[in-house]
């Protein structure tokens, strides 16, 4: 017998157990418990009824033509669209609603991530040795977002939104390229720094920045004492502080500096804003003489400065400084400390120094650095950074289990801990926070670089405008820097509320009054509006721009209507003041001779500050113009509305409730 013939049984045996095996694998799949599990369940939702539940056993699959996706996410996710299943554990949780996007059109990994064609958990959900995009984290989950709906989610997309404004504000467009995206320096210029700051603040500065100030965008380079003089000696080659000794009255200048509020760009002692720099200790940073060309004029030394011109007369300006110096300064600052860093700076190198910057591109956030050319961006391209290959990001010497070498991961990493793969790294640590550093990741992950079909594509939300005023008006806008707190026709801050209507809105008589001397109108807020040296023609100018071209149509085209109204009348008058307390309860957020809630803004002056057209079209539609506002919609009847605006716009000398 020959050996074909003697191992023929073997062989025979072996290959109907593989089929058998084949055969097993593919009637108990894994996904196939799932089913018999979501079967069970939806047995016990039936209401006890004998007749069994229709149900299909075999994987779901969706073809989505248009986005080139086959997803079989279903096959396991089987409660998704049945509202019975809220409260089911994973993997057949309802889906959450979310208007218009359904699985027919758009699947499942489009915005979760996975391998849509898997049919086993770990496949599935990833990583795998073949296939890398893993599931996105919940917390990363807003990525995609802006494939379809654009980069203005701030109420829709919040994560994406916020890591997005960080990216920008922090300067992160300066080192790495995103296409369609415009670099801009973030920092101020680098030019004539030894007129400008101390050598040892300097110094200090550079080895740590947040140690003088907590909340700055200033990342720390972690540079080595020897290496923070070698940069500080280059920075400040040139002249020294010039100009006349400043002297003046501390205690008048700290009156001025006071009520003209500072505090609401500047830090002081921990309280105040960060729009710009913190103030505590600038006497122990800033010459006398560059703080009073700052007061005078940020503009004439800085263009892009946000910091409004004041106005102030010379003699102010030498209080203010003279105030600053004496008090503003470092109490925990060593003389002996700060002479031992003046002195290293002075041995530095400036080679060595200039070396360093162009090495940290120090030119990405800030211009007018002497010597060192701008080169463009030193980082990788971040354009299509969310859809990166994890083979090409580096872990280095940290050991990462493989489930969690994700891209996603990898990013989120980097962020929070710019060298913690290995030494040698030249990306700066800004010392984000969780929340921060989650927020960044999820925009960094949108960036793909891919375009979806139009069909899909809604934008939402609005971008900032090209809005630039012209004229009389636009001087003053540029010269108080308006647009950094306020908002109009779409460009502006959010600091303070959006001026698109202002005409609309207040009267003549108030607003002169109140750009001369600005005063409180929501009690929850700080003072926030600086005290400007408003000239008499910059008012004029203010209120006839505002009455010509911050209008509206909808509140225009009642001036008739309102005409007729009897707001006068002391009967309505008293039925608006019954709504007011009684029915509507608006005391509950608005204040009235100093009694009633903080939420809202003060009505005992309203009178005088808003225009009756105004009111009455406000209290039919609240969110008309400011769609966040916390304003209810009572649906008010126009009688209602009537009463309720004679009440408001009443002299209120004393109201007893």
């Amino acid at each position: 017998m020959s050996f074909f013939q003697r191992m023929f049984p073997v062989f025979a045996l072996i290959s109907f157990l593989l089929f058998i095996g084949l055969v097993w694998k593919d009637y108990d799949r894994p996904y196939l418990e799932y089913q018999r599990k979501f079967k069970a369940l939806l047995d016990q939702k039936s209401g006890g009824s004998s007749k069994p539940v229709a149900f299909r056993f075999g994987y779901r699959q969706r073809w989505i033509k248009e986005l080139s996706r086959v997803d079989r996410c279903e096959t396991c996710h089987l409660g998704l669209d049945d509202p019975r299943f809220k409260d089911a554990p994973q993997p057949f949780t309802t889906h959450p609603v979310i208007a218009e996007h359904a699985y027919e059109k758009f699947g499942c990994t489009e915005c979760h991530g996975g391998q849509g064609l898997a049919t086993t958990v770990e496949d599935a959900h990833g990583p795998t040795e073949n296939w890398n995009k893993a599931l996105y984290h919940d917390n990363f989950m807003e990525n995609s977002c802006s494939l379809c709906h654009g980069d203005y989610l701030q109420a829709q997309a919040p994560v994406l939104f916020r890591g997005q404004t960080l990216f920008f504000q922090y300067g992160c467009r300066g080192c790495h390229k995103v296409e369609g995206k415009a670099r801009s320096v973030t920092g101020p210029p680098l030019d004539g720094m030894r007129k400008r700051v101390q050598p040892d603040w300097l110094y200090r500065w550079l080895m740590g920045p947040r140690d003088y100030w907590s909340r700055t965008k200033m990342p720390d380079s972690k540079f080595s004492p020897r290496e923070a003089a070698d940069v500080a000696a280059f920075l400040l080659q040139g002249p020294g502080p010039e100009g006349r000794v400043i002297s003046g009255n501390a205690g008048a200048g700290k009156t001025t500096l006071l009520t003209s509020r500072c505090t609401s760009c500047h830090t002081i002692e921990g309280k105040g804003g960060k729009t710009g720099p913190e103030l505590s200790k600038v006497g122990s940073k800033a010459y006398p003489q560059r703080l009073f060309k700052v007061v005078k004029d940020p503009h004439a030394l800085w263009s892009e400065s946000k910091m409004p011109i004041f106005g102030f007369a010379d003699r102010d300006i030498n209080d203010i400084v003279t105030f600053m110096s004496q008090e503003y300064k470092d109490l925990d600052l060593n003389e002996s400390d700060a002479a031992r860093q003046t002195k290293l700076v002075a041995s530095g190198s400036k080679e060595r120094g200039k070396e360093l910057v162009i090495k940290q591109g120090c030119v990405g956030c800030h211009s007018k650095i002497r010597g060192v050319k701008e080169i463009g961006e030193l980082g990788p391209d971040m354009s299509t950074f969310g859809v990166v290959h994890i083979s090409l990001l580096d872990f280095g010497h940290i050991k990462v289990p493989f489930q969690e070498r994700t891209v996603p991961n990898w990013i989120y990493n980097k962020i929070k801990s710019p060298r913690l793969f290995k030494e040698g790294l030249k990306m700066p640590d800004y010392h984000f926070n969780a929340e921060e550093t989650t927020a960044i990741t999820t925009y960094v992950l949108s960036l793909k670089g891919k375009e979806v079909p139009a069909s899909y594509t809604l934008p939402l939300g609005k971008g900032p405008t090209d809005y630039a005023p012209q004229g009389a008006f636009g001087k003053i806008v540029d010269k108080y820097r308006c647009l950094v707190c306020h908002k109009i026709d779409g460009r502006g801050g959010e600091v303070a509320n959006d001026l698109s209507q202002e005409g609309s809105r207040v009267r003549q008589a108030w607003i002169k009054k109140f750009m001369k001397a600005p005063d409180t109108i929501r009690p929850m807020l700080e003072e926030r509006m600086p005290a400007f040296k408003i000239l008499d023609a910059e008012d004029d100018a203010i209120f006839a721009y505002c009455r010509t071209t911050l209008v509206t149509d909808k509140v225009e085209d009642l001036a008739g209507s309102v005409s007729k109204m009897a707001l006068g009348d002391p009967q309505l008058i008293h039925d608006g003041e019954k709504l007011y307390f009684g029915k509507y309860r608006c005391n509950a957020c608005h204040q009235i001779n100093q009694k009633g809630g903080i939420v809202g803004p003060d009505l005992t002056e309203t009178g005088k500050r808003l225009r009756p057209e105004w009111v009455v079209y406000y209290l039919h539609d609240p969110k008309a113009f400011v769609t966040r506002s916390v304003e209810p919609v009572y649906a008010l009847t126009d009688k209602e509305i009537e009463a309720l605006t004679a009440f408001v716009l009443s002299p209120k000398p004393s109201v007893p409730h």
